[in-house]
C-alpha cells in the first residue's frame, strides 16, 4: 500500500473541468437558476482529481464542510496548502483514517487557461448570460461586459485580457441584443 502524505497539483484536467461547467449550466437551465460559478466548478474538479488519486490505493476522500470547501478554493487561488482526510475500510467494523496535504502549485498561465475555458463555456450559453450574468444591465457595452466577466473569474483574467480573447464573441452578443 502506497502512503500519500503530500500531493502536489499543478493543473486541472481540462476535459473534466469543461464537463463540470456544462453539467452546472445544464442544471441551471433545468431549474432556471443561476448557480454556475467558477469557484464551485473548480472545487468539484479538484475534488474529483484528489478522489481518483486516493482511490488508486483504496482510500476514499471524506466529505468537506462549507468552510473546508472555501479553504480549498482559497488554497487553489493562493497556491497554498490544505489538509484533507481520507478513510479506508479495513474490515466490516473498522476503518483506517489519514490526512494528506494537498499543495497547489498552479502557474498563472494555467489559472488563466482555466478562466478562459470557463468563460468560453459561459459565453456559449445565451440563457445563462442573459438571465444570470447580464441581468438588469441597461447598457451592454464591451467595457462593462469585460468588467463583469473579470469578476466572474475572480480576476484571473483582467478586462483587457477578456476583450483580447473574447472581443468578437462579446461584440456579437452586444449586436444580437440591439
Amino acid at each position: 500500500m502506497t502512503k500519500i502524505s503530500t500531493l502536489v497539483l499543478k493543473e486541472l484536467n481540462k476535459e473534466k473541468f469543461s464537463i463540470n461547467i456544462t453539467a452546472w449550466l445544464d442544471v441551471d437551465n433545468v431549474i432556471q437558476s443561476c448557480y454556475t460559478d467558477l469557484k464551485d466548478v473548480v472545487i468539484d474538479t479538484i475534488i474529483q482529481v484528489i478522489s481518483e488519486i486516493a482511490e488508486r490505493d483504496g482510500w476514499d476522500l471524506q466529505y468537506f464542510t462549507k468552510e473546508e470547501l472555501d479553504k480549498l478554493f482559497n488554497a487553489f487561488m493562493e497556491n497554498s496548502k490544505i489538509t484533507v482526510r481520507l478513510n479506508k475500510k479495513i474490515d466490516l467494523f473498522n476503518y483506517d483514517f489519514k490526512e494528506v496535504t494537498i499543495e497547489f502549485n498552479f502557474s498563472e498561465s494555467e489559472k488563466k487557461k482555466i478562466a478562459e475555458i470557463y468563460l468560453d463555456n459561459i459565453l456559449n450559453d445565451y440563457r445563462y448570460l442573459n438571465e444570470c450574468t447580464f441581468y438588469n444591465l441597461e447598457e451592454k457595452r464591451i467595457y462593462i461586459l469585460t468588467e463583469i466577466l473579470s469578476d466572474e473569474v475572480y480576476q484571473l483574467l483582467g478586462p483587457g485580457e477578456i476583450k483580447a480573447k473574447f472581443g468578437e464573441k462579446l461584440e456579437k452578443i452586444i449586436n444580437d441584443k440591439e
